[in-house]
């Protein structure tokens, strides 16, 4: 019996963590600019820029979203076209007025939200992990132990 609760006791944490909602962990900062992925260089760069060329829709350090997308910048951070060079290349992203950071075209941004299909894609698509959700699966979990539990006590009644 005892070592059923200690191995109930052992094994509580991974059931557990494995419901659990974690950030994203991003490797590098970025944007997102015209469906693909620009990873932005550290440290503000002197660049001649021309003309806006599009802005940040949507920023979060936790969760992926559509369109113009950034794990670093706010909504609103504007980007610019780098004078000389495609924007299928380098763009810049203005930090602050007249300050720019060059971001350099990684690859293409593959992420679609809840409800739709994610053409031509083998990784699999999908939401956060709702609050709901981690109640429910710690209810499941913790009467999985009742059960377990219950079962031992009765058990161990019948044999005395």
């Amino acid at each position: 019996m005892r070592v059923l609760v200690t191995l109930c006791c052992l094994l509580f944490p991974f059931f557990y963590l494995s419901t659990t909602a974690s950030a994203t962990s991003w490797v590098y900062p970025f944007v997102v600019y015209d469906g693909f992925i620009y990873v932005v260089e550290e440290e503000a760069t002197e660049v001649k820029v021309e003309e806006r060329i599009g802005e940040v829709t949507a920023y979060s350090d936790m969760h992926q979203y559509e369109g113009n997308f950034s794990n670093v910048f706010e909504k609103g951070t504007d980007y610019y076209k780098i004078a000389g060079h495609p924007t299928t290349q380098v763009i810049a992203v203005e930090v602050r007025e007249g300050v720019f950071r060059k971001a350099e075209r990684e690859a293409a941004y593959t992420y679609v939200s809840e409800g739709q299909e994610a053409t031509g894609s083998f990784q699999e698509k999908g939401k956060p992990v709702e609050r709901k959700d981690l109640i429910f699966g710690t209810g499941v979990f913790v009467s999985f132990l009742a059960f377990v539990a219950g079962t031992l006590y009765l058990f161990q009644r019948k044999g005395t």
